[in-house]
């Protein structure tokens, strides 16, 4: 096995449960509704937010906010409403019809600094909202910029910069993650046999996936660089018939909106193989998926700590790739440190690994930071997670490379 692959390898293993799985919330369009799955038996638990319910009536994009609740495009009514993280009941209209020039509402993401940006389809452009209040701050990625012409899946990439899906020219474009300012296409047109470029993911390998609509495939592309790597969800794998959004659970395993046929598919993590269909009746024209946080309270064990007031939880995996040392994996064994820190060995309590800590930095630029070292060269990944968010920052090195210090000043928002 290489570097590379260990590596792969090593960060899927981060996103294996650690308690309750979490929920899976998909729109259904021509129901008005957002259904709820739970992905661990890939059984409907119903229908999440009652048709219709706030003034829902076509909904598309959806959110999880760092408040924990859910924010949905209202496609046709250029709107975003809001709706309680826990319940579904109605919270209010968030962004209100047309703000900014909003027209046709796609899809939705917060970002680093909590304000709320949104792919405004019929403008060709991505807005930028306060995440707090919902007010029109500016247009970030202003009308064609870089040739964008109908944007729909957007992403923030683990480099901090936004990346946008332009399906009218089968590119997906890469702007600037402070100022939005055009840096290029980073998929190019067609590449791969891209054709109308929908959703798109980072992977825990760091890989960046995309559906493409009209080849019925996910295609994968390097996550630096954008080189086609490979089609990860070959041509109508498991009935897959028109591609549309798509996540990595924390199962590990890539789910994918497979719109003509009503259904969720999911797909194994590690090399795209079908595994099977989430479907249920109240699921009419799905378009694109969200997952919950999981709420299950942070717990201290012998392979996770809980930092700052419990609300972090930190873990470490390791590997030895088979054919040199030992071929073994396992979890880092974790001892705090102080309330804000912890450290964490592999093969023996006084040879520590890894240390690592997260500092409340709310007041200074709103948001938690992530600080960690390593002591080691063996294959590393160091899992943050915000139980109030589920928001999750993974830090990984491949084996034989020494673990780089970590320095994350924006890694979670406040509050």
């Amino acid at each position: 096995m290489s570097s590379a692959a260990a590596l792969a390898v090593l960060v899927a293993l981060t996103t294996l449960p650690l308690g309750a799985a979490s929920g899976l919330l998909v729109s259904s369009l021509a129901t008005a509704s957002v259904v709820r799955f739970d992905p661990a038996t890939g059984r409907l638990e119903g229908t999440f937010v009652a048709p219709g319910a706030g003034g829902l009536e076509k909904p598309d994009g959806l959110t999880l906010g760092p408040d924990g609740n859910l924010y949905v495009c209202n496609e046709d009514q250029s709107s975003v409403l809001r709706y309680d993280g826990q319940t579904g009941a109605s919270l209010g209209t968030f962004v209100s019809a047309g703000s900014g020039g909003l027209d046709i509402c796609e899809t939705l993401v917060f970002g680093a600094d909590g304000d709320l940006y949104v792919a405004s389809l019929r403008s060709d452009a991505v807005l930028r909202y306060d995440g707090h209040s919902g007010a029109f701050r500016a247009p970030f990625v202003p009308s064609g910029s870089g040739g964008l012409d109908t944007p729909s899946g957007i992403a923030f990439g683990p480099d901090g910069d936004l990346y946008v899906s332009s399906t009218e020219t089968d590119q997906v474009l890469r702007y600037d993650g402070a100022t939005g300012a055009f840096r290029g296409a980073f998929v190019p047109t067609g590449s791969g046999g891209l054709h109308k470029p929908l959703g798109l993911a980072f992977g825990p390998d760091g890989e960046l996936y995309v559906s493409s609509l009209f080849t019925h495939e996910v295609l994968r592309y390097d996550g630096r660089s954008g080189t086609f790597r490979d089609a990860f969800v070959t041509a109508r794998s498991g009935g897959l018939d028109g591609p549309y959004g798509l996540g990595f659970g924390r199962d590990g395993h890539l789910y994918v909106v497979s719109i003509s046929n009503h259904r969720v598919l999911r797909y194994r993590g590690s090399d795209g193989t079908f595994l099977d269909a989430l479907r249920g009746s109240e699921l009419r024209t799905p378009t694109w998926l969200a997952f919950t946080p999981d709420q299950a309270a942070c717990r201290n064990d012998p392979t996770q700590v809980c930092l700052a007031g419990g609300r972090f939880r930190l873990e470490v995996t390791w590997l030895v790739p088979a054919g040199t040392t030992s071929g073994e994996s396992g979890s880092g064994r974790a001892s705090r440190l102080t309330a804000d820190s912890a450290s964490f060995w592999f093969f023996a309590p006084t040879n520590v690994e890894v240390v690592a800590k997260v500092l409340d930095a709310c007041s200074f630029n709103g948001h938690f930071w992530v600080f960690a070292g390593g002591l080691t060269d063996v294959a590393t990944a160091l899992r943050v997670t915000d139980t109030r968010t589920g928001a999750v920052r993974t830090y990984a090195t491949a084996s034989g490379e020494p673990f780089p210090p970590v320095r994350d000043t924006t890694a979670f928002a406040c509050p």
